[in-house]
């Protein structure tokens, strides 16, 4: 790699303005005069650049929070708003960039990385892989017949993330792949570019069960409701914000909202109306393989040991013999004189999210396994579909 190139943290007043006009070049919809907004936002101690010299060549930011496998909330560096200047690619500036950032997330105890990525030849290159899915739903109004008024709706005029964040959790526990929320990610939630904000409160003050956060936008010349976030605890819950988003259909044409890649709720609806418009998959790494596998939950039923020889180009201690020892739903890990799975840090980072299974992995040639060690995998990696209703 080119050692002209400096990796450090944004320092100046300077810097933040050379990074904002790279990243203002970088991404349509990313305009300059938004870049404060989104500095101030994220914080400037969680962006990072890339220096030739003076001067800045690109940068990310990093969103420090927590995504669930599992149940269980991991800590995880998501990355965003990775950029560099056009008259300096084609030099491994990206590979250099990204590199020093999983170094440095390797050095500060952090298990996990999740992006979005642009290429996937570049995230792959270091050790990024296929984690999850994100899928953009729409559904007509016009057809939407739901009308159950049971439980009570309270509209919210003023109001923070803590007023729904417990209920969001409940939610995200359920749901392999849902984050952990950062208060930046509240804060993209409650942006308002687009127009007025509103939220509603589902359920009796001392039991609520569920909310909807949206906003009122024309797309095409057409009203939609786009639902910003949403929560239902249960079926009751599901119904009454169902018909709050059929109450609109005399004025609003659609309602669009992100997901999975299906969405439960929709088992609730007389017909499957909804369709996807829109999906991406995100990628993970692998950033500490010892504590990563620790801290994921595995099925309490099942008492076993797996060894497995991984293979990762940037992080040393990566690279190596481990024996996983599971007992009562928990994982122990410890170095391994053999190996009966082999497999690279990009294919863990699949198998790990349940993305993909571990005989998915092995017929594409991406993992090594007996068919018994195989079926362990299976039992013991299995998740359900890994889903992120959030971009960032």
């Amino acid at each position: 790699m080119n050692t002209n190139f400096t990796y450090k943290s944004l320092e100046t007043p300077q810097e933040a303005k050379e990074l904002g006009a790279i990243l203002g070049q970088c991404f349509t919809g990313f305009p300059e005069d938004q870049w404060e907004k989104y500095h101030e936002s994220i914080g400037v101690d969680n962006f990072r650049i890339l220096c030739q010299g003076k001067t800045v060549i690109g940068g990310l930011a990093i969103y420090l929070m927590g995504q669930y496998f599992g149940g269980q909330s991991i800590q995880m560096a998501g990355i965003a708003a990775v950029g560099i200047a056009p008259e300096y690619r084609g030099k491994k500036a990206a590979t250099t960039l990204m590199s020093e950032l999983i170094k440095e997330l390797y050095d500060k105890n952090i298990p996990l990385s999740t992006l979005y990525p642009a290429t996937q030849k570049l995230y792959r290159g270091v050790g990024y892989e296929q984690g999850g899915i994100h899928c953009q739903w729409e559904i007509p109004l016009s057809n939407l017949s739901v009308n159950n008024r049971v439980l009570p709706i309270e509209k919210i005029e003023k109001f923070v993330p803590d007023d729904f964040q417990e209920l969001y959790q409940e939610q995200a526990k359920r749901n392999n792949g849902y984050l952990d929320r950062s208060l930046s990610i509240w804060k993209n939630i409650f942006n308002s570019e687009e127009g007025k904000i509103y939220a509603y409160l589902i359920g009796e003050k001392d039991n609520r069960q569920g909310y909807l956060i949206y906003q009122q936008v024309t797309i095409n010349g057409q009203v939609c409701l786009k639902v910003k976030d949403w929560v239902a605890l249960n079926s009751l819950a599901m119904q009454r914000l169902w018909t709050l988003i059929s109450d609109h259909r005399s004025q609003v044409g659609k309602c669009q909202w992100k997901g999975s890649f299906y969405d439960y709720k929709m088992l609730l609806l007389p017909e499957q109306i909804g369709k996807i418009i829109n999906q991406d998959i995100w990628f993970t790494r692998i950033i500490d393989v010892i504590k990563a596998l620790e801290m994921r939950p595995y099925p309490s039923q099942i008492e076993t040991e797996l060894s497995f020889a991984i293979e990762d180009s940037l992080i040393s201690q990566n690279c190596s013999n481990f024996k996983l020892q599971i007992s009562e739903g928990k994982g122990k890990v410890i170095k391994s004189e053999i190996a009966d799975i082999t497999l690279n840090i990009q294919s863990l980072a699949s198998l790990y999210t349940g993305f993909l299974t571990a005989k998915q992995l092995h017929y594409c040639g991406k993992l090594k396994a007996n068919d018994n060690n195989l079926d362990s995998l299976e039992q013991v990696f299995t998740l359900p579909s890994p889903s992120l209703p959030d971009f960032f």
